[in-house]
């Protein structure tokens, strides 16, 4: 009786570890990505499809720029932006002037945080 009993007690042991290691390797990406998931509040940077853009709380979009021009995503697509929303009224533009709407310029084509 006693013999009978080591020999399930050992295989028992060692499958409910790997069992216990499974699911703790389940559970803890699944924290993970349901961390970095959470959109911090108000006006916050972020990288997506390889760019960085920064949200604005107070227009509720996106912006981007590619160091030469402003954009905003309106939706589908981005659009140069004319610094008509609140973004950019706390910053000095310098020399800085939106193109006139004739100016062809290459708008960006990467998708935006959802």
């Amino acid at each position: 009786m006693k013999q009978t009993m080591k020999n399930w007690l050992l295989p028992t042991l060692v499958v409910a570890i790997f069992v216990g290691a499974a699911i703790v390797m389940t559970i803890a990406p699944l924290q993970t990505a349901e961390a970095q998931a959470k959109i911090p509040p108000g006006d916050h940077w972020r990288n997506h499809d390889g760019h960085w853009s920064f949200w604005h709380a107070g227009d509720k979009r996106w912006y981007y720029t590619d160091g030469v021009h402003w954009y905003y995503h309106k939706g589908l697509a981005w659009v140069l932006y004319p610094f008509d929303g609140l973004f950019g009224r706390d910053f000095k533009h310098g020399d800085y002037k939106v193109p006139p709407p004739e100016a062809e310029i290459a708008l960006p084509h990467h998708g935006v945080y959802r």
